[in-house]
């Protein structure tokens, strides 16, 4: 993996690197959760992509009030899940497979004490009732699920660590592990990748769009 640590998420700059690139946090839309096939909704996903490699300013994501509500609780929950684990989170812009193709932006990545990486960070700072559901439940959620082996297929890593919190409630802590889902995702997501070229191919010259 290629890790880029000196970037802001949400900046210019981050964006810019997301640019084009297939990124785990869209993962649901290439590939339907549970079997992991190639999902009816890639099309407008690859779509998108194409569009946005040429238009910059359509990859920019307002916001609303769950997502900035997570926003601000982040560096609680981060601190929260140092606190709970006893591990080091040190957070980073943008992650890129070898190839450099396709990325993710996780929470963090776990150090040991000689900086080395260990694992991921994923953190959701959800709705109280959906937080709940999330504790009862006791498992990775399926619509996260695409994310987070999405992140270790693409980083490498074999752990991936999801987090869920809520104010005033116990955090929930799980510990993902890279298995066979991991590796029927990042097949399918080779196959993905193969038509999102030839869709690239096919109307760079047809929309008359620069090499």
């Amino acid at each position: 993996m290629k890790v880029i640590e000196n970037v802001i998420q949400g900046s210019e700059q981050w964006f810019a690197l997301r640019r084009g690139r297939p990124t785990a946090s869209n993962f649901h839309r290439i590939l339907t959760p549970k079997k992991v096939e190639l999902a009816a909704a890639r099309w407008p996903y690859m779509y998108e992509l194409i569009s946005e490699c040429f238009w910059p300013e359509l990859n920019v994501f307002e916001g609303n009030f769950w997502t900035d509500r997570g926003e601000e609780l982040e560096p609680i929950a981060r601190a929260k899940f140092s606190e709970v684990t006893g591990l080091t989170v040190k957070q980073i812009g943008f992650i890129t497979r070898d190839d450099g193709i396709v990325g993710c932006s996780p929470d963090g990545l776990i150090v040991d004490e000689s900086g080395n990486w260990l694992s991921g960070l994923e953190m959701k700072c959800p709705a109280p009732k959906t937080h709940v559901q999330y504790v009862h439940e006791g498992e990775l959620p399926d619509a996260y699920k695409a994310q987070v082996h999405g992140s270790m297929a693409i980083t490498g890593l074999d752990t991936w660590h999801f987090f869920s919190y809520c104010p005033r409630f116990q955090p929930l802590h799980l510990i993902v592990q890279r298995d066979a889902y991991t590796d029927r995702l990042s097949k399918a997501l080779d196959t993905f990748l193969i038509e999102y070229q030839a869709v690239m191919s096919d109307v760079r010259p047809k929309l008359n769009l620069p090499e």
